[in-house]
């Protein structure tokens, strides 16, 4: 029984350390492009999802202008970010 409860807060905590290391070695930008992002994941940019689409806009910062939901004042946001980089 002990051998159970030892290896199950081993497990918790390894999985913690992971998720922390995991939010500090992530990507702040592609996490900021995701953030700015409509969030609806409907794929009609060709990347699947957001999170696919922030990736793209690491490599090209121009992807952005195929997401079709993207307008109004969070295109304008987002061409402000971008112009601050």
């Amino acid at each position: 029984m002990i051998g159970i409860l030892i290896v199950t807060l081993l497990a918790f905590f390894l999985s913690l350390i992971i998720v922390i290391l995991d939010s500090k070695l992530q990507n702040k930008k592609e996490g900021k492009f995701l953030e700015l992002l409509p969030g609806y994941n409907c794929g009609a940019c060709g990347f699947g999802s957001c999170s696919g689409m922030a990736k793209k806009m690491c490599e090209d910062i121009n992807a952005y202008k195929k997401c079709k939901p993207l307008k109004g004042q969070n295109l304008e946001n987002m061409e402000d970010y971008i112009s601050k980089l």
